[in-house]
């Protein structure tokens, strides 16, 4: 099948959208390379120093369920460019920041805008493409904002041995300020409308529950865990029930936006998973230095970012459920062999399996939240778009807390044992996972767009 092609005002709008999705990503990892430095500065604990990156966390998840709102009360890319605006001046506040709170506080409304921006920018994507183009014009999303995590410790390191801390936060006003520029022109403002009034009690659960959940799951804080899984099981009683929700759950129920989020959800867990486990082997297994570590990982991630193209032009031609298919096969074949590495493996044979890892992510994860987005309808995109993205955020942070109590555990025997274990879960993330695409791609087949 022959995609149709993308006009040049398209591909410019998407473009100017890759600026706000590498700017939220990228200020993550540039930010947790500065976190000693803003320690010693601001004269903090080490604890209260991990709540600048928890509260961007935190604000994000926060963020999310109101988006789809915003969406219908302002227009997608009107929405955008205030969230983007928001984003520059909270930059601009955390490096003014005179101490730690108000630092954290700061970082908590930072994510709130990037929360808002990502969702915002990739449904004034959706709206311009539709469905038969979304995959192209997704994947060279991806491959910009790919390049944040992989491009974000190394320019952070650099500018961390010249300057102080503040620099990281005013990096971000050049990007964006050309970004702003650029969509001014560029980029469609969307309708206006009047969307229902908001479920304000449906708003208090998710905006309780979903942080705390991710929250419970990041610092595995047990005591929050009831009330936000309570809050969460009352937001979703509700949501089913009234008749305009804050996020409307029912497109879950549908065979291809179920499949596709759980396709996401699994494959955020494992990718996240690894995220955590992967610096640590390097470093416990093999005694490298964390610098040493990021350089090591390097490949995986550059071949993450290529393949997202990749992946973009394939969804396109044979569905995303197809390509994600692919992908979680090729994601698992790498991670089967990882439990058996040691010391004494070959740099070439790790390095190989992590590269065909990262290709495999490439194929994943786009593909299934483009199946996603193309399942519903134009009026639904921004409901479809803060799901996934919620979903993507909880199995992350499910992954990474599964990965840690194993490995935590197994380390109290050896480290063999440790990391043997951790990435025995990691393999079965990836069976889960793959079942999950074989579902979405036979979903597809079933209900063709």
């Amino acid at each position: 099948m022959t995609a149709p092609p993308i006009p040049r005002t398209v591909w410019i709008a998407s473009g100017v959208m890759a600026f706000g999705g590498f700017l939220g990503n990228m200020d993550g990892s540039i930010v947790a390379v500065g976190l000693e430095s803003m320690r010693l500065d601001l004269g903090v604990s080490l604890l209260e120093i991990q709540w600048v990156a928890t509260a961007f966390l935190l604000g994000l998840s926060a963020a999310l369920p109101l988006t789809p709102w915003l969406v219908k009360r302002l227009g997608a890319g009107r929405l955008w460019l205030w969230a983007l605006a928001a984003f520059l001046l909270t930059s601009v506040a955390c490096a003014l920041a005179p101490d730690g709170v108000t630092l954290i506080a700061f970082r908590a409304a930072q994510g709130m805008a990037t929360g808002v921006l990502v969702t915002a920018g990739q449904t004034v994507i959706g709206l311009a493409v539709g469905p038969e183009r979304l995959g192209r014009t997704m994947g060279t999303l991806g491959l910009v904002v790919g390049l944040a995590p992989v491009v974000g410790p190394s320019v952070g390191g650099f500018l961390l041995a010249h300057f102080s801390w503040p620099v990281l936060f005013w990096l971000n006003l050049p990007i964006g300020l050309v970004a702003f520029g650029l969509a001014l022109k560029y980029v469609p403002r969307g309708d206006r409308g009047r969307p229902p009034k908001v479920d304000w009690p449906g708003l208090a659960l998710i905006s309780l529950g979903l942080p705390l959940l991710v929250y419970t799951l990041t610092e595995l804080n047990a005591p929050f865990a009831a009330v936000g899984a309570l809050a969460l099981a009352l937001f979703g009683w509700r949501s089913l029930r009234v008749q305009h929700p804050v996020l409307d759950l029912r497109l879950a129920t549908r065979p291809v936006m179920g499949s596709a989020l759980a396709s996401v959800l699994l494959a955020g867990a494992g990718m996240f998973g690894a995220v955590l486990l992967l610096p640590l082997w390097f470093q416990v297994r093999l005694g490298a230095g964390p610098p040493a570590a990021g350089v090591l990982l390097a490949p995986m991630g550059l071949a993450t970012t290529v393949f997202v193209l990749v992946a973009g032009r394939l969804t396109d031609r044979h569905g995303g459920g197809a390509v994600a298919l692919t992908g979680s096969l090729v994601v698992l074949a790498s991670t089967v062999p990882l439990p058996w590495l040691g010391p004494d493996t070959p740099m070439w044979l790790v390095q190989a399996l992590l590269i065909v890892r990262g290709a495999g992510l490439g194929l994943s994860i786009m593909p299934a939240s483009t199946a996603a987005y193309a399942s519903v309808d134009a009026s639904e995109l921004g409901h479809a778009t803060a799901l996934v993205n919620i979903v993507l955020r909880v199995g992350g942070a499910i992954g990474g807390a599964l990965c840690v109590i194993v490995l935590s555990r197994g380390l109290a025997v050896d480290p063999a044992t440790g990391f043997g274990w951790a990435f025995g879960v990691l393999g079965l993330l990836c069976v889960f996972g793959t079942a999950a695409t074989a579902w979405l791609r036979r979903a597809e087949r079933v209900n063709p767009q």
